[in-house]
């Protein structure tokens, strides 16, 4: 477990999660909920969709774990303080003194680069300065990227897919993987960050048109990134 001083970690998943059962945020969060000994604030810009999405998996949630819906928007300053707010007192309320893993899941296919950088880049580093003060050391920041943010990808022929503005948000979001891991390793935190690509997953994101399914294949490398107990700093 990530914090032994606990009687149990505790997980934070910031995702835009919907109540689709494709969704890669909810077969995430419904694996690690599975686990014995595990609290998981699942994030959602609905409230119902967290708690409609819960629903579905609800039975499978391990006796000694809990996950708790919580509504933010991370493209609004207010709707992060209230998240913020709301996880900082539960975790009061059961004694713990933080969180172990934040998962940064949110992504956006926008009408526009404002519209997507708003999501995949603005608004991921809005919930990550926010969250982080609430994470224990030896802890992780896990950052939901794709093949798609690999500059390398793009020197190969045939290239991959052109997708102007989510590809290049996810080269952001993995140079930021790397400046954050940086700043960690500075402050002697022993936080790691990281950046995972899941594989092309049938989700909402891309129609369904992906040939891995969320369920036995996407969400198992970021629930693994998320109950190691240490790794290494990578984009990956």
């Amino acid at each position: 477990m990530h914090c032994l001083s606990l009687s149990w970690p505790a997980y934070a998943a910031s995702s835009l999660l919907g109540p689709t059962k494709a969704s890669l945020g909810m077969h995430t969060v419904h694996q690690l909920a599975s686990t014995p000994n595990v609290l998981v604030f699942m994030g959602s810009r609905k409230i119902a969709a967290a708690e409609e999405a819960l629903a579905k998996f609800a039975s499978d949630v391990h006796p000694s774990s809990t996950v708790v819906p919580i509504q933010v928007d991370i493209t609004d300053d207010a709707s992060i303080k209230s998240a913020h707010a709301s996880i900082s007192k539960h975790l009061q309320g059961k004694n713990l003194p933080g969180l172990d893993v934040l998962v940064n899941n949110a992504a956006v296919v926008g009408s526009s680069f404002e519209a997507t950088y708003a999501v995949n880049v603005f608004g991921t580093v809005a919930i990550t300065d926010a969250i982080r003060p609430l994470l224990n050391n030896g802890g992780a920041i896990l950052n939901i990227s794709s093949n798609l943010g690999s500059l390398h990808g793009y020197t190969q022929r045939p290239p991959p897919p052109v997708y102007l503005s989510y590809s290049s948000s996810k080269s952001a979001l993995n140079s930021l993987t790397l400046q954050w891991a940086i700043q960690e390793e500075q402050k002697g935190s022993n936080i790691r960050v990281v950046s995972i690509n899941p594989g092309y997953n049938a989700t909402n994101l891309n129609n369904y048109r992906g040939t891995m399914d969320p369920q036995s294949d996407g969400c198992k490398v970021i629930v693994k990134a998320a109950l190691e107990k240490e790794g290494k700093e990578r984009v990956g």
